[in-house]
Order: C-alpha cells, then sequence, then structure tokens
C-alpha cells in the first residue's frame, strides 16, 4: 500500500529536525537533541525540587503580606521559564515554520496538494515542540501535584494544580502562536526576497529577547511588589506576568489585577490564535507563487582583505579571509554568537543593577565594574564554541589538500580574527559608557586594563586550539552539558569579578600598574612567539569504529 503523501511529508519534515550534515561520521543529531531534553529536563528537576520546601515554607506563612509577595514572584518563575524556553526553541527553528524557498523548488513538480505540504510541516513541528514543552513543564507540573496531594493544601489544591498547567501550558501555547502570527504578517507585508534578507535579524533579536525575558527574571521579581501597587503599564507588557495571573482565576482569594492580567492573556491568546489564522490563510498561497517565481540574489557581505600586518603568509590569509566571509554569511553560526553574547548580557545586568526600596532600579558600582569582563568572557567563549561548528563540510577539501602541518598557523590566524573582531569592538562599545561613569582618565585606564586581560583570556581558551574555524566535525555526544555549565559558572564568575577586583586594587595604587601590565606584555610576547612542533590540523572530531565509505 502507497503511503500518503501527507505521511511521507511529514516523515520528511521531522527527520530535518534530527539530523545535520555537519556532524562527525558514526555521530547521530539525535544525540545532540536528547542531550537538550535531558538538560531541560534536569533544569526542571532541579528547580522543582530547590523552590519545593520554599514554596512550602511561604504557604505555611501567607498571614504576613510579604510572604505573599514572594509566593507571587515564586508564581513568575514557571510561566517565564517556559515562556523563554519555548519562545527561544521556535525562534531558533524560524525557518521551519513555514516551508522555505527549497521546499517550494523541490516539490512543487510533485502532484502535491498545499495542505498536505502545510500540515505536514504544521504536524512535524509540533511534534517537535510537544518534546520541548514536556520536558519543560513536566516537573514543575508533579511538583504542584505533590503540594496539592498533602494534607495542608488539600483545600486549595486543585486550584493550585489547574493554575499551574493553565500558567505553563498558555505560556507554551502563546509564545508559539504569537511568533508563527508574527511571521504570517510579515509573509503578508513583504516579499519573499526581502522576508528571506529580515529573517536572520528577527531570528537573533527574537533569541535575544527570550534570553533576556528568562535571565532578568530576579530583576522585575523585585520590581514586582511595587509595581502592581503603583499599577505600572509593564505589567501588561510582559507576557509572563499575564500568564502568572492565571493562578489567581483558580483561587478563592484572587487578587484583582492578577486575575485581570489572567484575563488579559486569555485575550491576548485569542487574538494571536486569530491573527496566525488569517495571515497564514491569506498569505500561504501568496508567498508559495511569489517565492516559486523569485530569484534569490541575496548579498552576502564581503569582508575586506586582510592586511599584510595581520596575515603575512599565504596560509594566514586564507584562514583569516575564510573565517571572516564565514561568520559574515552563515546565519547558524551569527545565531549561536548572539545567543552566546545575549546569556552574557544578561547575566552581566543581575550584576550591575540593583533594585532600591522604592522600586527604583540603580547601578552597582562592583557590578558595574565587572560588567566589561562578563561579557569579554561569554564573547571569547562564543568564538571559541563556535569555531568548532563546520559550515559546509564538503568544502573543506581545499584545506585538506593544502595543510601540511601549520596548526600554529591555524591557532595564530584564529586568536587574531577573535582579538579583533571580537574583543577590540567591545571595548570600544564600552569606552562612551565608561567614560560618562569614571572620566577620561579612569576609563583609558580601564580600557587599557580589560584588553590586556582579555588578550590573555584568548591564549588561554585557544592554547590547544588545533583546527581551522568552521572546517571541523564535531561529534554532539562528546560533550557532557553538565560538566560545561559547572565549568561555565566558575569560569564567568571567577574570571569577571576576580579581574575586577585586580583593576580596582591597581587604580587605588598606581605603582602596581606597571608590574601587572609588564608581566601581561611578557606573558603575550611569550605566547605569541611560541613555536611548538608541525602537526596536523584536526579536521573531524571524533574517530568513529567504523568507517563509513559514503559511496551512494
Amino acid at each position: 500500500m502507497t503511503p500518503r503523501p501527507f505521511r511521507l511529508l511529514l516523515k520528511l519534515f521531522q527527520d530535518r529536525f534530527f539530523e545535520s550534515d555537519d556532524i562527525s561520521p558514526g555521530g547521530g543529531f539525535q544525540t545532540n537533541i536528547y542531550q537538550v531534553m535531558g538538560f531541560l529536563l534536569a533544569t526542571g528537576f532541579i528547580v522543582s525540587y530547590f523552590t519545593m520546601p520554599v514554596l512550602s515554607n511561604i504557604v505555611d506563612r501567607t498571614a504576613t503580606a510579604d510572604m505573599g509577595w514572594v509566593m507571587r514572584a515564586f508564581q513568575l518563575l514557571a510561566p517565564t521559564y517556559t515562556f523563554a524556553v519555548i519562545g527561544f526553541a521556535t525562534f531558533f527553528e524560524w525557518d521551519m515554520l513555514f516551508p522555505n524557498r527549497r521546499d517550494f523548488l523541490i516539490l512543487a513538480p510533485f502532484p502535491i496538494r498545499l495542505r498536505d505540504l502545510f500540515a505536514a510541516q504544521i504536524a512535524a513541528l509540533g511534534k517537535f515542540l510537544a518534546l520541548l514543552i514536556f520536558s519543560v513543564n513536566i516537573f514543575p507540573t508533579l511538583m504542584a501535584v505533590l503540594m496539592a496531594m498533602s494534607t495542608r493544601y488539600r483545600a486549595n489544591g486543585v486550584g493550585m494544580v489547574l493554575g499551574e498547567i493553565a500558567a505553563t501550558l498558555g505560556a507554551s501555547a502563546f509564545v508559539f502562536i504569537a511568533i508563527a502570527a508574527f511571521q504570517g504578517v510579515l509573509l503578508n507585508l513583504t516579499s519573499p526576497r526581502l522576508f528571506r534578507r529580515i529573517s536572520p535579524y528577527v531570528q537573533m533579536c527574537g533569541m535575544s529577547l527570550m534570553i533576556l525575558s528568562l535571565l532578568t527574571l530576579p530583576i522585575y521579581m523585585q520590581l514586582l511588589r511595587h509595581a502592581v501597587e503603583t499599577r505600572q503599564l509593564w505589567l501588561w507588557l510582559l507576557p509572563p506576568v499575564w500568564f502568572a495571573g492565571l493562578y489567581d482565576l483558580f483561587q478563592s482569594n484572587a487578587h484583582g489585577l492578577f486575575a485581570s492580567l489572567g484575563v488579559h492573556a486569555l485575550r491576548m491568546s485569542a487574538a494571536a490564535l486569530a491573527l496566525f489564522a488569517l495571515t497564514w490563510l491569506l498569505g500561504f498561497r501568496r508567498h508559495y507563487d511569489r517565492t516559486l517565481e523569485s530569484e534569490d540574489t541575496r548579498p552576502h557581505a564581503h569582508p575586506a582583505r586582510a592586511p599584510r600586518l595581520l596575515a603575512r603568509s599565504t596560509e594566514e590569509r586564507a584562514i583569516f579571509q575564510f573565517s571572516g566571509k564565514t561568520l559574515a554569511r552563515s546565519r547558524k553560526h551569527q545565531v549561536f554568537l548572539v545567543t552566546y553574547l545575549s546569556v552574557g548580557i544578561c547575566l552581566a545586568l543581575n550584576f550591575a543593577v540593583v533594585v532600591r526600596q522604592n522600586g527604583k532600579l540603580a547601578l552597582s558600582p562592583d557590578g558595574a565594574r565587572a560588567f566589561p569582563f562578563l561579557i569579554a568572557f561569554f564573547a571569547i567563549s562564543g568564538f571559541r564554541a563556535v569555531f568548532q561548528f563546520p559550515a559546509e563540510l564538503p568544502s573543506n577539501w581545499l584545506f585538506r589538500m593544502t595543510e601540511t602541518g601549520w596548526t600554529e598557523i591555524a591557532r595564530l590566524v584564529t586568536r587574531k580574527r577573535v582579538l579583533l573582531g571580537g574583543l577590540a569592538p567591545l571595548l570600544l562599545l564600552f569606552f562612551p559608557a565608561e567614560f560618562a561613569v569614571w572620566g577620561v582618565g579612569r576609563a583609558s585606564f580601564h580600557a587599557v586594563f580589560q584588553f590586556a586581560a582579555g588578550a590573555l583570556l584568548i591564549e588561554l581558551m585557544f592554547w590547544t586550539f588545533d583546527k581551522v574555524p568552521f572546517t571541523c566535525s564535531y561529534f554532539p555526544g562528546r560533550t557532557n552539558l553538565s560538566i560545561l555549565f559547572v565549568l561555565y559558572l566558575y569560569g564567568f564568575s571567577a574570571y569577571s569579578f576576580h579581574l575586577a577586583d585586580l583593576e580596582a586594587a591597581i587604580e587605588r595604587r598606581p605603582l602596581y600598574a606597571a608590574p601587572f601590565f609588564a608581566a601581561a606584555a611578557v606573558l603575550l610576547a611569550l605566547s605569541w612567539r611560541r613555536h611548538p612542533a608541525a602537526s596536523a590540523v584536526r579536521f573531524d572530531a571524533s574517530e568513529p569504529t567504523i568507517q563509513t565509505l559514503n559511496l551512494s
């Protein structure tokens, strides 16, 4: 029996979520997906495990107003977490929400109905997102069920569980539908060529906003009570707060404003669903026809040629140009790098901003001093990570043919690329703000100190980097996400705050500046001039047990 077109299309689109051409032989992208699922499950379990006893104590003491507001703040956690994770995943799969140009060109000659194509695409994405929704929400929901089964909460237990389910699933559904509706609006208002051109920027900005909404949660949790008492506007503009109000729709002692926010969440969800249905029904066939008629003539950015001072040999110029052009053209690498920077900015904001008793935001002197070091750490580590993901593995043949043991050349050029393309632009962006806060003299000292510290960090992170950027395959099961998380947590905290303390100590005692900069210069000079034994550049992240010839 011949399978229906819908089933074939569903399998085709579903497989695209679980495969990649960039992995090393013998590795499967499924391993990476399941690692992410495991990480989300573990994170949800840890959050639930540590918050359940805190919530139990809070509920026991909700007679006091302060404890009630702490409970309100904790109710923001679950909808904010699921809103950010599902929103991030939806923006990450931005190109998969709607059949793209390649899908239309390949499938158009076949006798396939548009509705089958559309339904299969949505069904595949729905199955993928269902895994995310399950991973994100299962443990918070189980926590609510366990608390409801306790004797002390049994009177209000059903409302607690229903509120948890409504808040988390409501936030998940809303953010997915809202992003899809926004894409539908763009499809109807722009041409296919313009849509392809602006999509990378929409995708990167959207993913950054999702990270911002989650990692700045401690800030607006502290602002919540004052914002409710003064009825500030931002409560009606931040979706996680709306869905936190759904808890009150299932409680007998509902707060008037939070109940209104819960009703507002339902109305906005209905509006997003209506807009999604309208824009996609109107724009699907129109975009399909116009995509087939248009030509893919999107211009690519080309960086300037490398100066002789930066890249003296032919190999250095080739690697410098290749890495620069790849960063300018590759959307997946840009998205990856922007994600790293967004995490760094959010964490830095949490340390740099403090909330006063009157609900006002203020700048922390210690946090402001550590801010540049935090951003620099995530920028450099982001480059270190993104260089390991290949652009197009079939294009590696040129490097494989000409490479004759110049690992140190590749490492030298990679450090130059990070120094000039990552660290230096960030310090130039920071300088006006530091000039406004510290004055020209102290800001200049800070810039030189931060440059020296960042250059040393680059040498440390790329000490054993034996690859040409974007040319080495990767093996998904090789990295343990839990260990990586611990290393990054210790790395950014120790690096940023210890260096901020060192900078403050040198600033108070200028005589210490000369030994520090002299030591930094010596270490950098020794690192730049070291000449290890020539070795082959690595192009495969792992050697599989069984080699495949790929003759088909």
